[in-house]
């Protein structure tokens, strides 16, 4: 494999240079060392690139090195570089830009396209990637001069990282990259990119904000994406410890500061400290459905708000705020933090405030015991139990990605993370079949680190061929397989909601650990608890790509909200007399917040049901729906 060379670029950079050198020296020479994808049109620049000394990584599929450079860019909080060919390999970069584009990921596409003489008169391989994935960039560009690759290049890895991040596309047709000639790079100097400008927010008003913390009796503290992207953690933990504020933290900033520190609460404590606070400060967090737009049930109205954003865009307009702050999250911290030192402090006690966020961690953590303790009486070996042993067995700094949706309902809250980036999700767009891939992303950006996913049956029969790409470049990645024979099926009890399509099912219990063993991979495979732990152990430290096919229960699991909410709208269309029993009783057990919930999801998808439907539906009086309502300025 090529290695990043320091020794600096050839002579004679402008004489008889061609479309594709000029791709891959622009490259290097704006700082990318690391290339992912599959061959093709695309081959000219990368292979300068990889002649220059990048690395290069190439895969079975498209779509996996995609979900690699996504999870290179978050971890490294670099860009992500993936390329590809024209029409089928374009294509298949759809799932991981949309990914990208929901996660905040910054991710720059080189496709290689067909000639210009080609256009509109079906050349093989004819595609058009620049109009195909605008949806799922911040920008696309055909370049047809190349004497302008490399300002484009350039220009790309800049605007990816620009806040908020995001993937930027680039095509270049084969007449592009095979033309050459003296010419230079125009609109192009070598040398270091500039770093893109930070500001703070007014001062007066983060005056306001400070003198609105230290008078609030119950404030909380939440950060997001923001906090993450600007490296704000030191300053996020620095002022909440000062002003002993209970923290928070969403996405990927999920652990800005640890899950185990005092002051700190996770998702599952979220609600109820919310409805205790009189007063939230967001940092740097999106609004959108993950967060259900700040709005109520789920965001109380009695409470005062404070936003601060990295740009005045993503002020949330709809949420009423005393103070909003616009500018960069690190540096609107420091500006909180210099306000809190100068101001005195000596009346500041919240000793009862934090009092209570020790009794709601504490009631919680009673609950989930309790859970645990049921799934594990279940008979069989539960999706629960197993998700439960891979947080107790796994490295504390180890690097945590999702691609099962049924164990993706358990791990979230089974876990506790320690910093800022260490859960690399699928983001707001939920992909599927992301896991292999993003685990090669992370495994090159944090080569020492435990690099761990759970995947599920449809996510493996995406993209599993991929593991080979793991084993291939000797990473050390540990795939649990969480095999429940289904796809969703289980979870999502196909057979209660929709029981005349063809079953959801796979093939029963099928032994992948044997396929993926002729590969190369450590293989363990479990169906019973007390052989989890040690089979975990065994291939954490078998210094390979391990693959762990765990026979796991979600039959019996409790029904996932989200998928619920969605079902709700279903049902309204079909009738509720449609539905057996089984299913009704699912909808009977959730709580009266839950119930409101499944109202704003159909609200929010432009159908306007009414309230009484929900209260059926729930199998509870509309009047105590109503009042639920009322007591959180929940409005039907």
């Amino acid at each position: 494999m090529n290695k990043p060379t320091e020794a600096g670029l050839p002579a004679g950079l402008t004489v008889d240079i061609d479309g594709g050198r000029a791709i891959g020296r622009a490259l290097i020479e704006n700082g990318v060392t690391d290339l992912f994808g599959v061959h093709g049109y695309i081959n000219p620049a990368i292979e300068e690139a990889c002649r220059l000394g990048a690395n290069m990584y190439h895969f079975r599929h498209e779509q996996s090195g995609g979900f690699a450079a996504d999870a290179y860019a978050r971890a490294m909080r670099r860009p992500g570089v993936f390329f590809a060919s024209a029409s089928g390999g374009m294509s298949n970069c759809l799932a991981p830009l949309s990914q990208g584009i929901g996660a905040l990921s910054p991710m720059v596409l080189l496709i290689g396209q067909h000639g210009t003489a080609g256009d509109d008169i079906e050349l093989l391989q004819e595609g058009y990637a620049a109009e195909c994935f605008k949806t799922v960039a911040k920008w696309t560009h055909r370049v047809v001069d190349k004497e302008m690759n490399a300002y484009w290049v350039r220009k790309a890895l800049m605007d990816c990282m620009a806040y908020p991040p995001g993937p930027v596309v680039l095509e270049f047709p084969l007449n592009n990259i095979w033309d050459k000639g003296p010419e230079p790079q125009r609109k192009y100097l070598p040398g270091p990119m500039p770093t893109p400008p930070r500001s703070q927010a007014a001062p007066d008003d983060v005056s306001k904000a400070v003198e609105r913390i230290l008078a609030a009796e119950r404030p909380v503290m939440i950060c997001g994406d923001g906090v993450y992207w600007s490296d704000g953690m030191d300053e996020y933990q620095a002022l909440v410890e000062l002003l002993q504020i209970p923290v928070g933290s969403r996405r990927t900033a999920r652990g800005a500061v640890s899950e185990q520190h005092p002051l700190a609460f996770s998702s599952a404590h979220r609600g109820s400290m919310l409805g205790k606070a009189d007063l939230v400060v967001l940092v740097g967090v999106h609004a959108g459905e993950l967060e259900a737009w700040f709005e109520p049930p789920d965001w109380p109205r009695d409470v005062s708000y404070i936003q601060i954003n990295e740009t005045a865009d993503e002020i949330w307009p709809a949420l009423p705020s005393e103070v909003t702050l616009a500018g960069n999250s690190k540096l609107v911290l420091q500006q909180l933090l210099a306000g809190v030192r100068a101001a005195d402090l000596s009346a500041l006690d919240r000793t009862d405030w934090l009092a209570q966020l020790g009794e709601v961690k504490a009631d919680t953590a009673a609950k989930r015991a309790k859970i645990s303790a049921d799934y594990r009486a279940l008979e069989g070996l539960h999706t629960n139990t197993m998700v439960e042993a891979i947080s107790e067995t796994m490295d504390p700094d180890a690097t945590i990605i999702y691609d099962s949706y049924s164990a993706s309902l358990y791990w979230t809250d089974a876990l506790e993370i320690r910093f800022a980036g260490q859960v690399l999700d699928a983001g707001p767009r939920v992909a599927l079949g992301q896991g292999v891939g993003m685990c090669i992303g992370a495994a090159v950006a944090r080569p020492d680190s435990q690099i761990i996913t759970v995947i599920g049956d449809g996510g493996l029969g995406i993209s599993g061929w991929d593991i080979e790409t793991m084993v291939r470049y000797e990473m050390p990645i540990t795939v649990v397989m969480h095999n429940n024979s289904s796809w969703g099926g289980a979870s999502l009890s196909q057979h209660l909601y929709h029981p005349h399509m063809d079953s959801w099912d796979t093939g029963k219990e099928i032994r992948y650990d044997k396929m993926f063993a002729e590969l190369g991979c450590h293989t363990e495979f479990v169906t019973e608890e007390a052989e989890l732990v040690p089979a975990l152990q065994r291939a954490f430290a078998s210094g390979k790509t391990a693959f762990v096919n765990v026979i796991a229960d979600s039959s019996n699991n409790a029904m996932s909200a989200a998928w619920l909410r969605v079902k709700t709208g279903d049902i309204w269309a079909r009738g509720i007399n449609d539905l057996p029993p089984e299913a009704m009783h699912v909808y009977h057990g959730l709580s009266d917040r839950e119930a409101l919930r499944l109202h704003k999801l159909v609200v929010d998808n432009g159908l306007n049901i009414p309230m009484s439907f929900i209260a059926e539906l729930c199998d509870r009086p509309l009047s105590q729906l109503a009042a639920a309502a009322e007591r959180s300025s929940y409005r039907y």
